[in-house]
């Protein structure tokens, strides 16, 4: 994307566009020391097989979970300006961080959900179903938003973050680790990223379940890279991956752009979503989650991120939240095979929970009125 030569407080711009009530897309890439952001004007819808980089050059994808939904381009209504962030970083909270009380129907239905998931697959309906969940923090009015995108940034080096807000998609916020699908130049690359660790206690030894939970998701990229008759292709891994306090294991393909003779946009229909988010085999996996969850993923497990000249980098949408009324949605999830127990499930999605908790944990304790907490 085009930009300025000026580089603005991230924080401050985007407080602006807050108070302005403008639409805007806001981004930081992996490894990057500036954010980048626009003022977004209308949305332009279209299914993912017609995807191509010479449309939609200058764009922000936003693609959700449900692949037979449409995607939607948001697209600068003036140049791509440049964010730096503030030197000052907050304290760590005095206090240990404690997780917002839920509600004991929230866990019975995600006992119900999993229950419904391990019958299935004990009748080896699917061999792994990725349950997700939803976590409601209260009091996270909108102008503390843009200090928690700038200590994402700080917090999360390598991660994809983002602030969009958008009457067409909402207003969301993430940190992902995970890349979906990259372009540069002729050169295309995705990654299987599966199975989750605490790093307190990461040791060289993955279990067969943790093991299992990855390999379904190199399985299917396997296939779908065969399905598009590309052979000649880069495969290192699986290795372990740090991704905040967490590790997973992580296999990289790398393949030439010219081997995927079919469009772009059927690959991305073809890949998404992949079995780190959905399941194996895809298509029953995904009735399945359908079946067990009670509310709309939106665009958690989607896919977002820019497109320019020659390249787009796409990352998958986990470690999110949606932000709605003063509130914060976290959306939560972790693959399920069958050697799955429902506490240890439950627990990951509690440490999956912490990547955003402690940023809004941290944000309300210094810059907040000291009466407002996390509940």
């Amino acid at each position: 994307m085009s930009s300025t030569d000026n580089i603005y407080c991230a924080k401050n711009r985007l407080s602006a566009f807050l108070t302005a009530g403008h639409s805007f897309v806001s981004y930081r890439l992996p490894g990057e020391d500036l954010a980048h952001g626009f003022i977004a004007g209308n949305s332009e819808s279209f299914a993912l097989e017609d995807f191509s980089m010479d449309q939609y050059e200058g764009s922000f994808i936003v693609a959700p979970f449900d692949s037979s939904k449409r995607a939607l381009s948001l697209s600068p209504t003036g140049k791509t300006e440049q964010f730096s962030f503030s030197h000052e970083i907050p304290a760590p909270g005095k206090n240990k961080l404690v997780h917002p009380e839920e509600e004991p129907l929230e866990r019975q239905s995600y006992s119900s959900a999993f229950s419904m998931i391990k019958e299935a697959m004990d009748r080896k309906i699917a061999d792994k179903v990725v349950l997700a969940r939803r976590m409601e923090v209260s009091d996270v009015p909108s102008h503390v938003l843009p200090y928690v995108f700038e200590q994402l940034c700080r917090s999360h080096p390598n991660a994809f973050v983002y602030f969009i807000d958008h009457p067409d998609v909402g207003r969301w916020m993430g940190a992902s680790p995970e890349t979906f699908l990259e372009k540069d130049g002729s050169h295309l690359k995705t990654v299987a990223l599966a199975a989750t660790r605490n790093s307190n206690v990461h040791s060289e030894d993955w279990n067969l379940k943790e093991l299992e939970e990855q390999g379904l998701v190199s399985v299917f990229i396997d296939e779908v890279l065969n399905e598009f008759n590309i052979n000649d292709f880069e495969k290192d891994g699986p290795s372990p991956v740090r991704a905040g306090e967490m590790i997973h294991l992580r296999t990289t393909y790398r393949f030439e752009a010219d081997d995927l003779k079919a469009s772009t946009g059927q690959f991305l229909k073809a890949l998404h979503p992949t079995p780190a988010v959905g399941g194996y085999p895809k298509d029953e996996a995904l009735q399945l989650i359908q079946k067990a969850e009670t509310f709309d993923r939106g665009l958690y497990s989607g896919f977002l991120g820019p497109v320019s000249r020659d390249a787009f980098r796409f990352f998958v949408n986990i470690r999110c939240m949606q932000l709605v009324d003063d509130a914060a949605i976290l959306y939560l999830g972790g693959g399920l095979t069958r050697d799955s127990g429902e506490e240890h499930e439950w627990k990951e999605t509690q440490l999956k929970a912490g990547t955003l908790l402690s940023v809004l944990h941290s944000v309300k304790q210094n810059y907040c009125n000291e009466s407002t907490h996390l509940r």
